[in-house]
């Protein structure tokens, strides 16, 4: 009876073995059918959507949004040792998107990035954002023609995130991708987001930085939480619906963001909005956004702005600070 029991028990477990074996062999083979494609590579952590620097009352603060570095570590240098003075511990820097791709030293900026965590904040642009698709998924050529088979990013408020035109991702955000390797491209998802706001307690002002913009009420507005595209990629948006953003003017209904604030932007007369990526438009300093890509990378200027508290005149001065490129 003993033998019998062993005999049905080893049975079972046989049974049982296969059938695991059949399921993972299954699933697996649903999400890597191709046999070209490779399974991806270690994930990357959850990206916040929108970090807080929240009750801001030291007068002696100092904040510099700086706009696209593209990897022009040299220019960066001088914009924080020759310019700003360097960044003391009352100073705190905030680099709004595509700091890394294009430029000579990305992987210096990324270093001096995770060097100075407590000094240097940083949101995440669509260069960074395509660099990190690269390295999740290192056959991207191949996956472009199958986007459901690609490896995702994770944001806070959006799970699966791929990029709307994975096309975009290109060898140079792969060899980039290897470059910084996974340790740092992990440091810079758990340390940057998608959007910053910093909440000026002495005033009651909230400034913002996004790499691409935002709409007024974005952050604001009870459940009006922008899209991760919409953060990374947008330059314009669909004036009957604001939900609607695109990259590209789609029709005539489609409008620059930033001229949303000039006609809506006193219903949220506190808030500011700092960001880069549209060089096209070069430096773009209106009363409540700030567009600071003047193309570094095409040796023009790498251009900031300071926010500091003026006790004199009681209310927060805005300085523009600028580097030649070269």
């Amino acid at each position: 009876m003993d033998n019998k029991r062993k005999t049905r028990a080893a049975t079972v477990s046989t049974v049982l073995i296969f059938f695991v074996t059949c399921c993972v062999y299954t699933l697996y083979t649903l999400k890597f059918d191709d046999p070209q494609l490779s399974p991806p590579v270690s994930l990357l952590p959850t990206i916040s959507t929108l970090k807080k620097i929240e009750h801001v009352v030291d007068l002696n603060k100092e904040y510099v949004f700086v706009g696209d570095v593209h990897g022009n570590y040299d220019e960066f240098m001088e914009l924080i040792d020759d310019k700003i003075g360097g960044l003391g511990e009352n100073t705190t820097m905030i680099l709004l998107g595509d700091f890394i791709h294009k430029g000579p030293d990305s992987d210096k900026v990324v270093s001096y990035i995770l060097d100075h965590k407590d000094q240097v904040k940083c949101v995440l642009g669509n260069h960074e954002i395509l660099v990190m698709m690269a390295y999740l998924n290192p056959d991207f050529s191949k996956r472009v023609r199958r986007p459901k088979l690609m490896t995702p990013l994770t944001f806070s408020t959006e799970t699966d995130f791929i990029p709307q035109d994975i096309s975009k991702i290109s060898s140079a955000h792969g060899q980039l991708a290897r470059e910084l390797g996974f340790f740092k491209l992990t440091q810079l998802a758990e340390h940057c987001s998608m959007a910053i706001e910093l909440d000026l307690d002495i005033t009651g002002d909230k400034l913002f930085g996004a790499h691409a913009g935002m709409v007024p009420g974005d952050f604001m507005k009870p459940n009006q939480i922008p899209g991760v595209s919409s953060l990374s990629n947008m330059k314009y948006v669909d004036k009957k619906h604001w939900s609607r953003t695109s990259r590209e003017k789609e029709n005539k209904n489609y409008v620059r963001w930033y001229t949303l604030w000039d006609k809506y932007g006193d219903h949220f007369n506190n808030a500011k909005v700092f960001y880069g990526h549209d060089a096209s438009m070069g430096l773009n300093l209106r009363k409540q956004t700030k567009g600071l890509d003047t193309a570094c990378v095409k040796n023009n200027l790498l251009s900031s702005m300071k926010v500091k508290y003026n006790i004199k005149k009681g209310q927060y001065d805005y300085t523009l600070i600028q580097v030649e490129c070269s």
